[in-house]
């Protein structure tokens, strides 16, 4: 009896859709579709730079993720059974692509690239689930429209991969995980031209158009809570429009008011070193800072909302409050956990609250970067 309340107490609060999409998910054989790639889409706008995170290749085929150093030089080593999960999933995302001075490291990613491919065969492993591809996706293009040429096996396989994504998109979480499936389409889309292209490029456009709508609250902030998430999410916003852009494409009329709202809740919700809020899931290094999403968002010409200094700021619907008195500021949290159909980045924490004194952190939760 206990298990079964247990599960109708989880299940009451699914969609309908995220039920069928499980199932869905369990019983098909999935195949992929290995037919040649279509052909590549030239960008005729300015690509403007890109958000570059910190290094994570440390030396050839060395990787440092979570604060984990681990070498990935055999086949098995893609799904080492002594790493977490989390550590596997940024493997193969390849956000040292587009690190920083990621041009010194260029022949170990060429060598990386086409190791990929060799011994991560289409549809086999945790390289192959939906989320990991989505990051992989777009890092692989924003590398290409940053002046790199993806080697040729990796072009068809980038092919494969948005076929692979276009039929598997995450509707059993939904979430933030739509989203980048999302933005993943978009980005094949326009590395590649043709009808097929054209596809994934109108599917990616209208998850975005529908889940922003949901997703980002009026006051800008991200459903989930999760200042780490929302972070994730503007970055991802803004690396759209700068794609779109350069790709000659329509940017639709309120992304541009969204980033900007998106903006002004997290600077809202930073603290005055700069660096984000521990509520719900967040830590540092993940997601792209404040500083970085504003000189983004300049570059792209958008017009950010300022986070005026009030002594009391409510931030509704999302359900955090930010006071100010002389050198204290005082963030707390008054949200619900999420939406209900996905609370998997919530923590225990309603009314709790942090607090910096004259410019630096005193009272902090504790955050977490890993599910292990």
């Amino acid at each position: 009896m206990t298990t079964l309340l247990r599960y109708f107490h989880t299940l009451r609060h699914l969609r309908p859709i995220q039920i069928a999409a499980r199932l869905r998910t369990h019983l098909q054989s999935p195949v992929a579709d290995t037919r040649a790639p279509p052909p590549r889409r030239s960008l005729t706008g300015i690509y403007e730079p890109v958000i570059r995170g910190a290094p994570s290749l440390v030396a050839e085929n060395t990787f440092r993720f979570l604060n984990v150093e681990r070498a990935c030089t055999e086949a098995g080593d893609w799904r080492n059974p002594q790493a977490t999960k989390l550590w596997l999933y940024h493997l193969h995302y390849f956000d040292d692509l587009n690190a920083r001075d990621a041009e010194v490291r260029a022949a170990w990613h060429t060598a990386l690239l086409r190791r990929w491919v060799d011994q991560n065969p289409p549809g086999a492993g945790i390289a192959w689930e939906p989320y990991p591809v989505s990051r992989r996706i777009i890092n692989w293009v924003k590398w290409s429209a940053r002046g790199n040429e993806l080697p040729p096996t990796c072009q068809a396989s980038l092919a494969v991969q948005a076929r692979w994504l276009d039929r598997r998109v995450e509707y059993h979480i939904l979430g933030n995980h739509l989203l980048a499936n999302a933005c993943a389409l978009v980005h094949a889309g326009l590395y590649f031209s043709g009808a097929e292209a054209q596809g994934w490029y109108e599917h990616g456009m209208r998850l975005m158009r529908r889940e922003l709508c949901e997703q980002i609250l009026s006051d800008g902030g991200h459903f989930e809570r999760s200042s780490m998430y929302h972070a994730a999410v503007l970055g991802d916003l803004l690396d759209l429009i700068n794609l779109v852009r350069a790709a000659a494409g329509t940017v639709p009329a309120d992304w541009a008011v969204i980033a900007s709202r998106m903006q002004r809740w997290l600077a809202v919700m930073s603290h005055p070193d700069g660096e984000l809020s521990f509520f719900n899931d967040a830590a540092f290094g993940i997601a792209p800072r404040l500083a970085e999403l504003s000189a983004y968002g300049a570059r792209l010409g958008l017009e950010p909302q300022a986070a005026a200094l009030e002594a009391l700021t409510v931030l509704q619907p999302s359900g955090y409050v930010r006071a100010l008195a002389g050198p204290a500021m005082l963030l707390c949290d008054c949200a619900p956990v999420g939406p209900d159909y996905q609370p998997g980045h919530a923590h225990a924490d309603t009314l709790s609250f942090e607090l910096s004194l004259d410019g630096r952190r005193l009272l902090v939760n504790s955050g977490t970067s890993q599910y292990g």
